[in-house]
């Protein structure tokens, strides 16, 4: 059996013997007893060939499915890139040169070279793989009882509302905190937020009644005894056990421990940094200042945000290191504005010092304390139960 190679079609004929011939594109075979090359000729020029050759040529082959190994691995590569990018919260222009940089760093790697991940497929990825994967993956382990965590955004444009739950996952063998849903909801009535809730649970097809605990802060919109969100809640499922944030509890007792105090303390910390804030005069002046007494340079003028927790004892210690400092700076400043006054006067009262130290040492075990809450490791129980006993 020999084959005849038709060079217009790229195509084999087949010679079966001295008077047939077998065509592997059409199937079928012919006779080439009286033309001899001329048949075969006539046969690859026939309709039903070309038409059998046209097919062929559109139909992908079988071996085009089956990618090389490093593509794969580049799939995989992108991915886990997507998911760095979510988990650390970077801008996704990060990938466009991210993409480049890692072809100059890794030049004889395969999947380097085929690495293609720019803000746009970034994005895509996150979005539309690993977003679905994973909320999958905590609806299906919400068939057992779990507990919802809520919290309000203070976004400008549209503000959210939050949804965590915590449960149990069979495959980290923990209880572990997870993201369900964070719905817009711009006008935070508690209506609103409730149905917020309740619908994005009914969305996943999960069964709000299984929820077994509730947290969110200590506004009178969510822990409200008569209307609040808690409330609407319990209606629906009487056995829900509240148990509010702790770290908003020890932050209100903090703060109302602070304000009892004969000096206010947060007030002065603002006033003094709104002093030298945007203002490179003042802050070159207490520089030469400070260079003056001391050997070292001075260090950065905190900001007291009191709305943020672990904010007052790191200003606490910073102020205590800079007091001196800055009471002989206030006492020699040329400007006697009324806030200039102001600030001087309580750097010399005698109680602050003190107030600064005693702040410093109470603080500290309240630190310590909300930064349990602020863990990565789920497993606080037993350090939470010496803290508090």
């Amino acid at each position: 059996m020999t084959r005849l190679h038709c060079n217009q079609l790229n195509n084999h004929i087949i010679i079966t013997g001295d008077t047939f011939a077998l065509c592997s594109l059409c199937c079928s075979d012919f006779g080439v007893s009286h033309g001899g090359k001329h048949d075969v000729y006539f046969h690859v020029n026939g309709k039903r060939h070309k038409e059998a050759a046209s097919a062929a040529s559109s139909t992908c082959s079988v071996t085009s499915f089956f990618k090389p190994q490093h593509i794969s691995r580049v799939t995989e590569a992108e991915a886990r890139w997507a998911l760095f990018t979510a988990k650390h919260n970077l801008s996704f222009l990060t990938s466009d040169h991210a993409t480049k940089l890692f072809k100059t760093m890794f030049p004889d790697s395969e999947i380097a070279k085929a690495f293609a991940c720019g803000h746009t497929k970034t994005a895509a990825i996150i979005k539309e793989a690993l977003s679905p994967h994973f909320q999958k993956k905590t609806v299906t382990n919400l068939s057992n009882p779990f507990s919802l965590l809520v919290d309000e955004s203070n976004d400008k444009v549209d503000k959210t509302c939050i949804i965590l739950v915590r449960l149990l996952d069979p495959e980290v063998g923990n209880v572990c905190t997870r993201f369900l849903d964070m719905p817009v909801v711009n006008i935070g009535t508690v209506q609103n937020i409730f149905h917020a809730l309740k619908g994005s649970l009914n969305k996943q097809g999960l069964d709000f009644t299984k929820a077994v605990a509730f947290m969110s802060d200590t506004a009178s919109v969510m822990k409200g005894c008569r209307s609040g969100v808690q409330k609407l809640i319990r209606n629906e499922i009487p056995h829900l056990y509240d148990v509010g944030c702790i770290n908003h509890l020890a932050d209100l007792t903090i703060k109302a421990g602070v304000n009892t105090l004969p000096i206010d303390i947060d007030q002065l910390f603002i006033d003094i940094f709104y002093y030298f804030y945007n203002s490179s005069k003042r802050n070159q002046q207490f520089a030469d200042h400070w260079c003056s007494l001391f050997t070292s340079e001075p260090e950065a003028i905190l900001k007291h945000c009191p709305t943020r927790w672990l904010s007052l004892l790191r200003c606490v210690g910073r102020y205590l290191t800079q007091y001196e400092g800055l009471k002989t700076y206030f006492l020699s400043c040329y400007e006697q504005t009324a806030k200039v006054i102001s600030i001087t006067s309580r750097l010399e009262n005698l109680l602050t010092k003190p107030i600064l130290y005693f702040l410093a040492h109470v603080l500290s075990s309240m630190d310590r304390f909300s930064r349990l809450f602020q863990k990565s490791n789920e497993n606080t129980t037993c350090e939470l139960y010496v803290e508090m006993g």
